[in-house]
């Protein structure tokens, strides 16, 4: 998949992509990277593993496509050049960052009880 920069050289393809347009990307985006500085000055550790193979850009851009589009982990790691698994976690990781610097009840981004959907499958016009 496109890097976000390459997308946000295309206004409209990067607002269908995502759902939000590239400036406001790059607002999220300021606001998550502060935020994970900040967490990593608060809870220093001398070694954290290592380093993943997504920017936090690139980790931004895959949980905004999934929120989009509703991908599946296994095309989001294949778009992404990460294993189905790594997606979900970069995801998860991701949600809760967004869930703290957007100010949002987690419950907004992953519901806790059933959501109830009716849909009107009937088609008024298929006796014409």
């Amino acid at each position: 998949m496109k890097t976000a920069k390459e997308l946000g050289e295309k206004p409209g393809e990067f607002l269908r992509t995502t759902g939000i347009n590239y400036a406001t990307f790059v607002i999220i985006l300021e606001k998550a990277a502060h935020y994970v500085a900040q967490f990593k000055e608060q809870h220093p550790i001398s070694k954290r593993g290592r380093k993943s193979s997504l920017s936090l850009s690139q980790v931004l851009l895959l949980t905004l496509v999934y929120l989009r589009q509703y991908h599946t982990f296994l095309s989001l790691g294949q778009a992404f050049s990460v294993s189905e698994s790594y997606a979900h976690k970069r995801y998860c990781y991701m949600r809760r960052i967004l869930s703290q610097v957007l100010d949002m009840p987690t419950g907004l981004l992953a519901p806790t009880s059933p959501l109830k959907v009716a849909v009107d499958c009937s088609n008024p016009l298929s006796g014409l």
